[in-house]
């Protein structure tokens, strides 16, 4: 088949959405199907990116580093070039993007069918009074469009699933979990007193509830060192409270780092994922499974699922630093064995991904529109 990707955010740009297209577009690749990419970026332009034709359109009004708009007639332009390239199928993901939007349309322009991901659980989590009601505004207007004209809808899990069906109505959305790489196999697994936190630094995401958690943890005299991944505009706010815990010298802020060094740091650790933000499936919940470690989170998307699946997982119902670091010193105490992660993995999640498309695609053709 042929796919073309229409996102807003494609790599470099980082983030969990940006990891599931890339991902799941080279998985489709390797499996012999046609894939294109066309995303926004201040550089425009063409690449070759891993056998994939990357189409890069001018981005404008970026907007809290994540949501930016493209160019008058972009609808038009990516119609055209859908119908060029004889396009089956068009992957959108998100129902507040933009470029779902002009995805969606350009799609029903060129006769292409539509498979809508959509990442979210619920509404835009935020403290801003204005971006509340905006980000409500139109998931009830574009978000709920994109969500009923899909002509099939995937949600990352069963929290998502749900939203889909509140927000839209849509009771027929298929869930679609996020999915993971397999790590290199000279990674050490080693369990260590180590504790990971890995993430966005900006409100809501947990860092500063981390730094309490090892601070917790240190008070009850256990000898951990702690290690926190992810950069944003909370750094200062979680250095100051690194400082004000006293643990200069016991957590260590390493900023943004590849996938590698994501897997070296979680590799015989423990996660701890303190989010109270609306997330779809965090992709590092499957990266500590997949490289022997554990699991402490608060009630998120799909820790139910691993926990049910009898991963080590530790679920919090209470959401603070105290709940967290029982939790944790309880998994540092008893030590904890980590499952095969096999049916995680992109290669198995494509072939998902391709079953679906073609299931869509015959319908389209028994019941044309």
């Amino acid at each position: 088949m042929r796919f073309a990707f229409v996102v807003n955010n494609y790599p470099p740009r980082v983030g969990g959405v940006e990891l599931h297209v890339r991902n799941l577009a080279r998985r489709l690749h390797e499996q012999g199907h046609d894939v294109l990419i066309v995303t926004l970026s201040e550089s425009t332009g063409i690449a070759d990116e891993d056998g994939i034709e990357v189409i890069r359109m001018a981005e404008h009004l970026r907007v809290g580093g994540i949501l930016g708009f493209p160019s008058p007639g972009a609808t038009r332009r990516i119609a055209r070039l859908l119908r060029e390239r004889h396009v089956d199928v068009v992957s959108i993901h998100t129902r507040f993007f933009p470029m779902s939007w002009v995805g969606l349309r350009a799609a029903k322009r060129a006769g292409a069918a539509v498979l809508h991901t959509e990442h979210g659980s619920d509404h835009v989590v935020s403290s801003s009074a204005v971006v509340t009601v905006a980000s409500r505004l139109v998931d009830h207007t574009f978000g709920k469009a994109v969500l009923r004209a899909a002509d099939e809808v995937l949600g990352v899990s069963e929290n998502v699933v749900a939203f889909v069906e509140r927000l839209s109505g849509r009771a027929d959305a298929h869930v679609f979990y996020n999915a993971i790489d397999p790590a290199p196999a000279e990674i050490e697994r080693t369990q260590r007193s180590r504790v990971v936190f890995v993430g966005r630094l900006v409100p809501g995401k947990g860092a500063e509830v981390f730094v309490e958690t090892v601070a917790r943890l240190r008070g009850e005299g256990r000898e951990v060192t702690a290690e926190i991944l992810g950069d944003g505009v909370s750094r200062p706010a979680v250095e100051e409270a690194v400082t004000r815990a006293g643990l200069g010298d016991r957590v260590v802020l390493r900023g943004r780092v590849d996938v590698d060094e994501v897997s070296s740091a979680l590799a015989g650790s423990v996660l701890i994922n303190p989010s109270i933000l609306a997330e779809g499936f965090q992709i590092t919940l499957l990266e500590a499974l997949e490289v022997g470690g554990s699991v402490v989170s608060y009630d998120l998307p799909g820790v139910r699922t691993l926990r049910e699946a009898g991963q080590p997982v530790r679920l919090v119902e209470q959401k603070t630093p105290e709940a967290l670091a029982e939790a944790a010193g309880a998994l540092l105490d008893q030590g904890w064995t980590a499952l095969p992660m096999d049916d995680w993995h992109w290669s198995v999640r494509a072939t998902q991904y391709a079953d679906l498309a073609g299931r869509v695609l015959r319908d389209r053709s028994r019941n044309p529109r």
